[in-house]
């Protein structure tokens, strides 16, 4: 073998093995994108049926973050994080983080209830969010919930008030 035949052996190695680097490199990146979509996907998904869980058998629903009275449970969206207490916005109890703030970063979060046949009300809930590791993944979920005890509402907000 002479040298030029080693080298250009070793040039042809070279650029396959560039190739499949970065075939490779290229590969991974989608991995982790379609990893971090599918946890943000799942994310939104339990937290919206959390949020509907939370209205089933509501007796009172009011659009407002302020309500009268300490027995009124608020859900809401502050610091991008959904954030549900009980009482007022100033003398809360109770307060939890409905969404992960180092997993979801929560943009919008809206409710509507409409009166549907037989004067069943229904609450559409909205939110769109953003992955906190990687901001340019985001996602909206929507969904409806028949609210049982309630007759003949309807209205819209971005926090809601309510009691069990």
């Amino acid at each position: 073998m002479t040298l030029a035949e080693i080298m250009i052996v070793l040039l042809v190695s070279s650029i396959i093995v560039a190739i499949a680097f970065s075939v490779f490199a290229a590969s991974w990146r989608i991995f982790r994108t379609s990893q971090e979509t599918a946890l943000l996907s799942r994310n939104l998904r339990s937290l919206v049926e959390r949020i509907s869980e939370e209205f089933r058998w509501s007796t009172e629903i009011e659009f407002t973050s302020s309500p009268q009275g300490s027995d009124w449970i608020v859900i809401l969206l502050e610091s991008s994080t959904i954030k549900r207490f009980q009482g007022t916005t100033s003398s809360r109890t109770n307060e939890q983080n409905m969404s992960d703030p180092s997993q979801v970063s929560v943009s919008s979060l809206t409710f509507a209830l409409r009166t549907v046949q037989d004067n069943r009300v229904m609450m559409d809930v909205s939110l769109t969010a953003s992955s906190a590791t990687n901001s340019s993944i985001s996602e909206s979920v929507s969904t409806s919930v028949a609210v049982y005890n309630l007759r003949n509402l309807s209205g819209s907000g971005s926090s809601v008030s309510y009691k069990k």
